[in-house]
């Protein structure tokens, strides 16, 4: 599925020019997704067009560098922690319940998914179960070698699903003609507010990092603009201009994960594959749909907060589409501490009980 020669090009860090050249391919997608009044466009427009140039070209993309992918995390987190106010603090009372109902979620996804992987395709027990688990894919890679698993088949599983609810969520939102949400009228924070949230943020960021915090940037961004804006510290949104650049920036780091993909192995397995994918969505969906109608909460919100996709891309997709990132980020921060916490023993046991 990859190359050796386009893995040591993602293992080494590469020249910040040919890295602004993977950005510039993203900011030409960005901006057609956003002339076209996509939701999130800068980011899906971004996702899709690094993809597609990674998968024609493998060798014109390259990865985003730590410089460029930690300021991404720290504009995004400070322009996610911008949409907190004093109305969104109180509303935390509802997260435990509904982050319990969550953790139910992620379960049954896992077990339906890896059934349907194992049963009608033929899976080995490993494969199904590590292409089910929803999200978590620095972990899922780490303990492939120690198992039997399909590498491919499971990449494929994971990077298509991410594929599908960051760059194609927001195209089905446009085409559908609902508006979900409406955004904030707010005017924009000072230049001089963002950059002290930045730099603060980046304070509190670096910390995280270096206790191996999962987007320990983009919390600590997020959780010092949160606290700042919950408090009356400041009263508006992030600068656009922030928040469309942190948004492109994540896309084209996001997009270049697929160059040199074999889409060749998505097509052969593409029944099952799309078959697993539409199953956890759909689940997800009928969650949030009871979580929506339990709590009286947007169904949009809760559906982001219960998808199966990385905790940066939903939260700035709660953001762009009007929601409240805040509650969707808690959600996904949570499912990254069930993985990555309950997962190993879950993994041991449910592998070793087949052996």
């Amino acid at each position: 599925m990859t190359t050796v020669s386009k893995s040591k090009v993602f293992l080494v860090e590469q020249p910040m020019s040919r890295q602004l050249a993977t950005v510039g391919i993203g900011l030409v997608g960005g901006l057609i997704l956003m002339w076209l009044g996509i939701p999130a466009g800068a980011m899906s427009g971004s996702l899709i067009a690094v993809a597609t140039v990674g998968s024609l070209k493998p060798a014109a993309i390259v990865p985003l560098g730590r410089n460029l992918r930690l300021i991404a995390m720290l504009v995004s987190g400070v322009s996610i922690g911008a949409a907190v106010t004093p109305e969104t603090l109180r509303n935390v009372a509802t997260y435990p319940a509904s982050v319990t109902a969550m953790m139910v979620c992620v379960f049954v996804m896992t077990a339906i998914s890896t059934f349907t992987c194992e049963k009608f395709a033929g899976w080995n027990r490993s494969t199904a179960l590590l292409a089910s688990i929803p999200g978590a894919l620095a972990y899922i890679l780490s303990i492939i070698p120690s198992t039997n698993a399909n590498t491919p088949r499971v990449v494929a599983v994971q990077m298509v699903r991410v594929l599908f609810l960051m760059a194609l969520v927001p195209v089905l939102v446009a085409e559908s003609g609902i508006h979900l949400a409406l955004g904030s009228a707010r005017p924009d924070d000072s230049w001089i507010m963002f950059a002290m949230e930045c730099a603060a943020g980046a304070c509190l960021g670096f910390v995280l990092t270096r206790f191996k915090m999962a987007g320990g940037m983009l919390l600590g961004a997020m959780s010092i603009s949160a606290l700042a804006h919950g408090f009356e510290f400041a009263n508006g949104r992030a600068p656009q201009i922030a928040l469309i650049s942190g948004q492109i920036l994540i896309g084209a780091w996001s997009g270049s994960r697929f160059a040199g993909f074999d889409w060749g192995l998505f097509l052969r397995q593409s029944p099952i594959i799309v078959g697993s994918i539409g199953l956890t969505v759909l689940i997800a969906a009928g969650f949030a749909g009871a979580v929506s109608t339990a709590l009286a909460l947007p169904f949009g919100a809760t559906f982001l907060a219960f998808s199966p996709g990385g905790f940066e891309a939903m939260a700035i997709l709660a953001l762009a589409l009007g929601f409240d990132p805040f509650y969707v980020a808690a959600h996904h921060l949570a499912r990254f501490f069930l993985l990555n916490f309950g997962m190993p023993v879950v993994v041991r046991l449910f592998l070793q009980k087949k052996a």
